[in-house]
């Protein structure tokens, strides 16, 4: 955690000549996160099926202007990343198929300090953008939730992972790349955009049973913001 609140200051500090310069717009946004994984290191036969799990993400964000059409944008979110795992299988009664099988959902909250640089195409009350950048996250918490399904679906229980575990990577580093539009709405700005974002370290690393995960989902998010 002290590593990461290294970062956010330096790169405050490395923000504030451009702050003295520019007219500065702030603003908070919040949507949605679906996230999986990309599972690597164990056989290909033992990797169990992986599938997206959605969680929230909301935060603030300045543009500080560079040119006319270009801005540096660092934003401070709050994340919700996760995925499933499934397995079971299916046997018949009287020619019924009856499925049996566990489900277990793995959600990890992050701080994240992505640091951007947005590019507006046009001027005018609809201006179409693209961003792209690196992201700084560390995990601050994460649960894993277990539930067995024999027709209906029952949950087993909730349980806390240990975050301090020499397996788990809390800092990750990664990338995000999307596109928004901005609607002018007087003094303020409404805007909604979409990104990809990928991990570039591990989140778990385990040597023993040579297995590593790293993230990968999307952002869908909506906001507002006005210049100051």
């Amino acid at each position: 955690m002290k590593r990461f609140t290294y970062l956010a200051i330096l790169a405050m500090m490395l923000m504030s000549p451009l702050f003295l310069q520019a007219q500065i717009i702030f603003g908070a946004h919040g949507g949605i996160h679906p996230n999986k994984v990309q599972i690597k290191g164990i056989s290909e036969s033992w990797i169990p099926e992986n599938s997206y799990w959605t969680g929230a993400t909301a935060g603030i964000h300045a543009e500080i202007p560079i040119n006319d059409r270009l801005a540096f944008r660092p934003e401070l979110n709050y994340a919700e990343k996760g995925f499933r795992v499934r397995e079971g299988f299916e046997f018949d009664i009287f020619n019924i198929p009856v499925p049996i099988g566990a489900e277990a959902i793995t959600r990890v909250q992050y701080l994240e300090l992505p640091l951007l640089l947005k590019y507006s195409f046009t001027d005018g009350p609809v201006r179409p953008y693209i961003f792209a950048g690196p992201h700084l996250s560390y995990a601050i918490d994460g649960q894993v939730d277990l539930k067995a399904n024999l027709i209906l679906d029952f949950n087993i229980g909730s349980y806390d992972i240990d975050m301090t575990n020499n397996r788990y990577n809390q800092f990750e580093v990664g990338g995000i790349a999307g596109a928004g539009l901005v609607f002018e709405a007087g003094r303020a700005d409404f805007f909604l955009q979409g990104s990809f974002q990928h991990g570039f370290t591990d989140m778990l690393n385990d040597p023993i049973v040579d297995i590593r995960i790293r993230n990968s989902g999307f952002n869908i998010t909506a906001g507002v913001q006005m210049p100051f």
